[in-house]
């Protein structure tokens, strides 16, 4: 009991023996598994079908005897195979994803699995230099607001002029974005890496002062040259944190290394041909949210690629570590007559009228064409189609061409990533440092 109440005093506040951590980490894992197996009927199938046993799981060293789970294999379950029994999935937050890998998915959790991965965050923005005074722009897709999900604690913070978030949407144009910046002269601003480059040549080019203490970065993948534009910008460190829809965050910044610590809610593996590699080998990200009860995330593979760090930081708080993650690149489509236009403006207001679309990727070929290659789940009728490259085209606005492609299967890149959107007109994620070859 006393182990127990000191590693969740690190989760809560960051201070605790790495070893107390991975007792913890392991007690929470075994009542994750065991609870799995009893309630949830997803993975009481998947178990039983490769002969796991919760109730025989020794600890960590067993494991690669969980079997690992992918996206597409949750994709077509209902609600009711993936939610524990018990739980009623009417009451559940869900968070739908924006589609960064190509598959949109709903992810459900009850209120306080959500406060819990919240406070996760919170803390470790802390030791990246957030303050729970500041101001804080969050540049970000705009969702209606879950029902589901009482605000009423958010609301009492921000009352007390704690943690106040002022929501700015990433659809809107970079000028757009570095105009409301400079009005709000926030002490934090977060945002997706390539939005927040293009805010930069626009802060840059237009003359206008915005000058956050602190940056933080996420949700996609940011090249060299990206924090070197953003830095410049902004006139403050660009720090980096690692997160997914399944599991809030993932990893975070060290300010002493520049490696990422991995969050203690998650217990993480990098893989390669199934088996952990060693420090500095580079493999794929599997994961195991360990505060996910009400629909499970047990070894869960992330379609991104990292370098795997240290057992324990050097700074000295015991966590392991990552580094070089290439997850998701998104770019942005320059449209004729230099009109800058994010893909999630194309794809997700028309990708709800297309349930026929099981995978999607999207590809500028030049100026004035836009194509959609997608893997269907059926074919779809004429009609269908017809209406679908309608919304497309309205989106796009005239002049550009809007074409679907319906293929077998959407292959990786040279990289082994999967790039959702790409531009062959003009990609930040081509762009190589200044000074290198």
């Amino acid at each position: 009991m006393r182990d127990r109440l000191t590693s969740l005093r690190y989760v809560v506040t960051g201070h605790a023996s790495r070893q107390g951590l991975a007792r913890f980490q392991e007690a929470q894992l075994r009542r994750l598994l065991n609870h799995a197996q009893e309630r949830v009927p997803f993975y009481r199938a998947r178990f039983e079908r490769v002969g796991f046993e919760p109730r025989a799981f020794r600890g960590i060293e067993d494991l690669g005897t969980i079997p690992l789970t992918a996206k597409r294999d949750l994709l077509d379950q209902p609600a009711e195979a993936l939610v524990a029994r018990g739980t009623d999935p009417g009451r559940l937050i869900v968070r739908r994803t924006s589609g960064a890998s190509g598959e949109p998915f709903s992810i459900r959790r009850t209120w306080l699995e959500e406060r819990i991965l919240t406070a996760l965050r919170r803390r470790a923005h802390r030791e990246l230099g957030q303050r729970a005074t500041d101001h804080v722009a969050s540049i970000a897709l705009l969702r209606p607001p879950d029902p589901r999900d009482r605000q009423w604690l958010s609301r009492g913070l921000a009352a007390l002029r704690l943690y106040r978030t002022t929501k700015l949407s990433c659809l809107d144009t970079p000028v757009e974005i570095a105009t409301q910046l400079e009005a709000l002269a926030a002490d934090v601003v977060l945002g997706f890496p390539a939005v927040l480059a293009r805010v930069a040549d626009a802060i840059l080019d237009s003359g206008l002062r915005v000058r956050p203490r602190l940056v933080l970065i996420g949700g996609e993948v940011a090249t060299a040259p990206m924090r070197e534009r953003m830095r410049e910008a902004l006139g403050t460190p660009v720090l980096e944190t690692y997160g997914a829809h399944e599991f809030n965050l993932v990893a975070s910044e060290c300010r002493a290394t520049g490696d990422l610590h991995v969050s203690p809610g998650v217990i993480l593996e990098i893989l390669r041909d199934g088996r952990p590699v060693a420090p500095g080998e580079t493999g794929e990200v599997v994961a195991t949210n360990l505060h996910a009860f009400a629909m499970p995330f047990i070894r869960y593979r992330l379609a991104d690629v990292a370098t795997q760090g240290l057992p324990g930081c050097p700074c000295g708080r015991g966590l392991p570590t990552i580094r070089n993650v290439h997850g998701r690149m998104l770019d942005y489509f320059t449209l004729p007559g230099g009109r800058p236009v994010h893909p999630y403006a194309i794809i997700l207001p028309i990708l709800g009228q297309a349930p026929w679309i099981r995978q999607y990727r999207l590809v500028q070929e030049h100026e004035a064409r836009v194509v959609l290659e997608a893997v269907v789940r059926r074919e779809p009728e004429a009609a269908e189609l017809q209406a679908f490259i309608a919304l497309g085209l309205e989106r796009l606005g005239a002049g550009v061409e809007f074409l679907v492609r319906i293929v077998a299967e959407l292959p990786l890149e040279a990289s082994g990533k999967f790039r959702a959107a790409r531009s062959l007109v003009r990609s930040r994620y081509d762009e190589r440092p200044a000074g290198r070859p």
